[in-house]
């Protein structure tokens, strides 16, 4: 998920693992060995990785090699800005050395669908829902957080991400609203993960946009914009 150059020929690196959850390595000779390191150090690589236990907080990263590239997100500007924020997402939800299979699923898929040609923006707010459904921080959509009461089929409803999810208009109702067509895409890909092929409509996107971007005002202490201002130099991997 992330490549910072240390001393004179070394690497560390922050790995999102599949049994293992988010680690920190130290790939000594990174920067010059071929033998070891290959270009499996580089964005966008599914990889097995052997390492070992460090001293500290640090592994050491002793080889890897490729499983699966996703090069071809490297060919589009929005496909790069998006999985650089999709990895920003995973780093500013995931704690430390406790594996989250699930997690580690969607961000392969999400790779998987940017490879193939996904729409980037689409990709990323399917990416964040999925995420924060797998780590418990979801939204309740089906029913008012306050008294319980379901939405009319077809309708439009409010929404508050510091009430965690709608809330009806004799509540108080949200200071966002959703479309009917942005709250059953949500529900779609919050329960089964699934990526567009197809870009989704204008509306839509935006709402669901503004949503996710009041939940991450309300969960993250530094909002994933802020993190990705700038994305050059991170990365994602798998590891096993």
């Amino acid at each position: 998920m992330r490549s910072v150059d240390y001393r004179d020929s070394d690497r560390i690196v922050t790995l999102l693992t599949e049994e293992y959850g988010k680690i920190s390595a130290l790939a000594r000779g990174a920067r010059k060995s071929q033998r070891r390191f290959g270009g499996a150090l580089q964005p966008y690589v599914l990889m097995h990785a052997h390492f070992r236990p460090g001293r500290g907080e640090l592994a050491h990263l002793e080889c890897v090699s490729v499983d699966r590239s996703f090069h071809q997100i490297l060919r589009s500007l929005a496909a790069i800005g998006s999985a650089g924020a999709a990895m920003a997402v995973i780093r500013e939800r995931v704690p430390d050395h406790e594996p989250e299979p699930a997690v580690f699923d969607a961000a392969v898929r999400f790779l998987a669908a940017l490879n193939e040609g996904a729409p980037a923006e689409d990709a990323l707010l399917c990416l964040q829902i999925r995420v924060l459904a797998v780590l418990g921080f979801a939204p309740t959509l089906d029913r008012c957080v306050h008294c319980g009461k379901t939405p009319a089929p077809g309708r439009a409803a409010s929404f508050d991400a510091t009430r965690g999810g709608i809330v009806c208009r004799g509540c108080g109702g949200g200071r966002l609203v959703l479309s009917a067509g942005a709250l059953r895409r949500w529900v779609v890909v919050q329960a089964t993960s699934e990526f567009p092929e197809q870009p989704w409509p204008d509306r839509e996107r935006q709402e669901i946009h503004d949503a996710l971007d009041q939940l991450d005002a309300t969960h993250a202490t530094v909002s994933v914009r802020e993190r990705t201002a700038a994305v050059s130099g991170r990365w994602e991997s798998r590891t096993s």
